[in-house]
């Protein structure tokens, strides 16, 4: 979360730093085109400024609050960044799109949108693995079959029913009801240990998968270049 230092700069994760931590300079209104706006309620007034990244030099807005003319500190920043999970290098390419896409989502504080790309990547790493076959198989049957395999195990399964396919349903399929970043951030987490579950050791995977049966992409497109 960003917090100001003792220079009065803001200490925050950049978005185009890849979410590296990083310091932003606040920029007095007199130092840009653009200015500050001020906006005084009462008794309560609240600072635009705008900041810039001292190691990329993107632009950000800083937002401070004051009360009775007391500075209340740093109310808000934005954009910032969330921690960016490690991924796997064989990760597919769109598979690792659509995480990131999930994480900017979350970023952005849209929890039902991220909530609905972290079940998206689940669903598509299944697939991607062998686990859709067979026409209907659903994503609860495929995630069971992946446990039965060996390739997750049965804490990762049932989080992967719980934080992933079901909150995910819920997004997709129930009437609107609000998420909380606490509520994704589960999700956030267990989609990359499953991504690491599949592709950080992948050869190892691979011999599991085709000994289980299993169809995954590589195979399939190998199938599609020698025929």
């Amino acid at each position: 979360m960003a917090k100001t230092n003792k220079q009065g700069n803001v200490l925050a994760r950049c978005i185009y730093c890849d979410g590296a931590q990083t310091g932003f300079e606040v920029l007095d209104p007199g130092q840009t085109n653009w200015g500050g706006v001020v906006y005084d309620r009462n008794s309560d007034r609240h600072d635009f400024r705008l900041a810039r990244c001292q190691n990329c030099g993107a632009g950000a807005l800083a937002i401070f609050a004051f009360r009775h003319g007391t500075n209340m500190g740093l109310a808000n920043f934005y954009p910032e960044a969330k921690e960016r999970l490690r991924l796997p290098d064989d990760v597919p390419d769109g598979i690792k799109a659509e995480y990131r896409e999930g994480e900017r989502c979350l970023e952005a504080s849209c929890y039902r949108a991220a909530a609905a790309m972290f079940r998206s990547v689940l669903d598509k790493t299944l697939r991607a693995n062998g686990y859709k076959a067979k026409k209907g198989t659903t994503l609860e049957q495929q995630i069971d079959l992946a446990a039965a395999d060996g390739v997750i195990n049965a804490a990762r399964q049932k989080r992967a029913h719980d934080e992933l396919r079901v909150l995910g349903n819920d997004v997709l399929h129930d009437e609107w009801t609000a998420l909380t970043a606490e509520d994704v951030e589960l999700a956030h987490y267990y989609a990359q240990r499953i991504l690491e579950d599949f592709y950080d050791d992948r050869e190892s995977i691979l011999a599991v998968l085709r000994e289980k049966g299993r169809t995954p992409d590589e195979d399939r497109q190998q199938d599609e270049e020698t025929t």
